[in-house]
C-alpha cells in the first residue's frame, strides 16, 4: 500500500525542495505587498482625511446690558475706571477704589457726596482732597480782591474817583497814561507820588 503513495511523497519533496529554496524571494514578495497595501491603506485613512472648509459666522462682541463702566478719582486708594452691575452706588464705587485715603476731605464728603446715588454709564465720581478745600479758598479770596480793586485800564473816571487822594484831576491824568503794563507806570509817569502810591497799591489793578 506505500508504494501507491510514493509517488505523492516523491512529488511533495520535489515541490518542497523548490520552495524552501525559493524561500527568501516568497518572503520579499510578501513583505513588498504588505508594504505597499499599508500605504495605500494610510492614504485614504478616514482620519487623515481633510475636511472641506465651511464658512464660520462672523465674530460678534456683545456688551453685557448689566453693566457699567465709571470712573473714580481722586482721594481713594486706587484711583482707575472699575465695571459694576448696573444699578451701583456711588459707595459701592468707592468701596471698588480701595476706599478713602489718606488726606480725604471727610466734611466735603458728608456734605456734598450722596453715597445712595446710582451711578450710570460713563459717570465720573470725585472724592475731594482736604488740600482742595484750602486751595478754593485761596482761589476765591484771590478773586473776591481782584473784583474789588479798581482797574487801571477799565475803570471809569468815577470810579477812579472813588479811590483815596484821587480826585478828578488825578481820575483824568490816569485815563491819558493808559494802557498801564504795570502798576507803578503811576510813579513812572508822575502821575501819582510814591507815597498816594503806596497807599492805593493794594486797592488798584490793570
Amino acid at each position: 500500500m506505500f508504494e501507491l503513495y510514493e509517488p505523492l511523497l516523491v512529488g511533495a519533496r520535489q515541490v518542497w525542495s523548490v520552495f524552501s529554496s525559493r524561500w527568501w524571494l516568497f518572503t520579499l514578495v510578501l513583505g513588498v505587498f504588505l508594504s505597499g497595501w499599508s500605504v495605500w491603506q494610510g492614504q485614504i485613512s478616514p482620519a487623515q482625511v481633510q475636511a472641506e472648509p465651511q464658512d464660520l459666522a462672523p465674530l460678534t462682541i456683545v456688551e453685557p446690558d448689566d453693566q457699567i463702566v465709571v470712573d473714580v478719582s481722586g482721594a481713594v486708594v486706587q484711583p482707575g475706571m472699575y465695571q459694576l452691575d448696573k444699578g451701583a452706588r456711588i459707595g459701592q464705587a468707592i468701596t471698588r477704589a480701595g476706599g478713602y485715603r489718606l488726606g480725604v476731605d471727610d466734611r466735603s464728603v458728608a456734605q456734598e457726596i450722596n453715597l445712595a446715588k446710582k451711578l450710570q454709564d460713563e459717570d465720573k465720581i470725585y472724592i475731594p482732597f482736604e488740600s482742595d478745600a484750602i486751595i478754593t479758598v485761596a482761589k476765591a479770596q484771590l478773586d473776591g480782591a481782584a473784583s474789588s480793586s479798581v482797574s487801571l485800564n477799565s475803570a471809569t473816571q468815577a470810579e477812579l474817583e472813588t479811590l483815596a487822594g484821587i480826585g478828578e484831576v488825578r481820575a483824568k491824568d490816569i485815563i491819558a497814561g493808559r494802557p498801564y503794563s504795570q502798576l507803578s507806570d503811576l510813579v513812572e509817569q508822575k502821575i501819582l507820588s510814591n507815597t498816594v502810591f503806596e497807599q492805593l497799591q493794594d486797592q488798584i489793578s490793570l
